[in-house]
């Protein structure tokens, strides 16, 4: 073989080899942390459902706000000022417990920029996310209504002594993709998804090329999800239940088999399971065998505090 023909395959494989690295490690400066895994049981060892998601060593968006999150958020090393939008999936208590939590201790932090919380609409028995912020801090004198905190409506309301502003913002989103840009280097985007009969949302975050989406709670009866989490990098998917769950359950989340399938019609290039229940939490090898007969990319298990690099 001639020293050219050598040279040209050498430089072919270092080019291919260079261009998988690259691939590879397309998304250095995003990150997923897990700050809550588990449900709305107090027996699982877990904190309820959160995310944080990191851009360039900064925690920008927090994805909902379960019970013993606060905690977590304060090991992972987050500087709340740091926080550029808080996303709610929906209204259940292990998605929002914590919230009072986050608003109280911001006081210490010494925060001057505003702060926006995105979640659903109202529906059935759920206020909208408006709402649902005004029953937990208005001042109960100017709302003519009683409010579960209303000595911290000064985050909410404009006064003197406001340090900042918490702002609520519903999105509506029937079945196509609402997006908002945060700022240049951050977008949000959301869709509509069935959560039984409750309002629910699933969450996509975009910084530059990369992305992480969040089915939320969710059955498999539509097919939402996908339109979200095109090609995305990471796909966070809600594993509550096992495949022989009851028809309730099964109304209200998707069984690993679902999870499998809209994984793979999404194009996901990793998929993470979490919001684990007692009932999914010792079946985690079997949700695995289902969910890889559809999909055949990387399936992780969220633990808490663990970055997962895209």
């Amino acid at each position: 073989m001639s020293y050219l023909k050598i040279t040209t395959i050498i430089s072919f494989i270092v080019l291919v080899s260079f261009s998988q690295s690259l691939s590879a490690n397309q998304c250095p400066n995003i990150k997923l942390q897990v700050l809550g895994a588990g449900g709305p049981e107090i027996n699982d060892g877990l904190a309820s459902s959160s995310y944080l998601v990191w851009i360039d060593g900064k925690a920008r968006v927090m994805v909902d706000a379960g019970g013993g999150s606060s905690l977590n958020f304060e090991k992972s090393g987050a500087n709340f000022n740091d926080l550029q939008a808080i996303l709610f999936s929906h209204l259940h208590v292990d998605h929002t417990a914590a919230l009072p939590v986050y608003i109280k201790s911001s006081f210490f932090t010494g925060r001057e920029t505003p702060l926006p919380l995105f979640g659903p609409e109202a529906g059935g028995d759920f206020p909208s996310t408006k709402q649902f912020v005004k029953a937990l801090f208005s001042d109960g004198n100017t709302e003519k209504k009683i409010s579960a905190y209303p000595y911290l409506s000064d985050f909410i309301e404009k006064q003197a002594s406001t340090p900042y502003l918490f702002t609520a913002n519903n999105v509506a989103a029937k079945s196509h993709v609402w997006s908002k840009k945060i700022d240049t280097a951050l977008k949000i985007s959301a869709i509509n998804i069935h959560h039984g009969a409750i309002p629910a949302l699933a969450w996509r975050v975009d910084s530059g090329s990369c992305s992480i989406t969040f089915s939320g709670d969710m059955n498999a009866s539509s097919d939402n999800l996908p339109k979200l989490a095109k090609n995305t990098d990471l796909l966070v998917a809600h594993n509550a239940i096992p495949e022989q769950a009851g028809k309730i359950a099964k109304y209200l989340h998707m069984t690993p088999s679902s999870i499998g399938k809209i994984a793979q019609k999404s194009q996901a290039k990793k998929l993470l399971l979490s919001h684990f229940m007692s009932r999914s939490v010792n079946s985690k090898q079997q949700s695995h065998q289902l969910i890889e007969k559809n999909y055949h990319h990387e399936v992780l298990d969220a633990t808490e505090l663990v970055k997962i690099s895209l």
